[in-house]
């Protein structure tokens, strides 16, 4: 079995929790995005009242809200990026099972999500365990 071969089965055994993962990943760019932001906003913004105040007003300094904290985020959002292209790639390679032939995509289903024995699957679609296994890879093969 070629190497794109096993690479392909494992992204599509695993291309609903891929998806998940993608949307996760948005997630956490979208929060590091927003963290950046709110650092980059210099001083402390206080309301008209707080203003009028004669009333000393607390400062939120943190050691942690300067320079380094940006490079951090930075930093993550670009790990993170780097997470969401690879994750792609990964979700591309399992969608390419819809290029297939509606009954090989039926038996790579049944295999690998609907977890049923490779005899139950030979016996479904006609065929001997170890014919079935060269038939798919053979498919895989000539696809990728």
């Amino acid at each position: 079995m070629k190497a794109s071969t096993r690479m392909f089965l494992a992204a599509y055994r695993e291309k609903y929790r891929i998806k998940r993962d993608i949307d996760e990943t948005n997630l956490e760019i979208l929060k590091v995005v927003q963290d950046m932001k709110g650092l980059s906003h210099h001083g402390v913004e206080m309301s008209p009242e707080q203003m009028r105040s004669s009333l000393p007003m607390p400062k939120t300094v943190s050691p942690s809200t300067g320079d380094e904290r940006m490079l951090w985020l930075i930093e993550r959002k670009d790990e993170l990026e780097k997470k969401l292209d690879w994750l792609a790639y990964s979700l591309q390679q399992a969608e390419k099972a819809s290029i297939l032939s509606p009954e090989d995509q039926s038996m790579l289903h049944d295999l690998y999500h609907s977890r049923m024995t490779a005899e139950d699957v030979a016996d479904k679609y006609g065929y001997h365990p170890k014919s079935m296994y060269r038939h798919i890879y053979g498919v895989l093969d000539m696809l990728l």
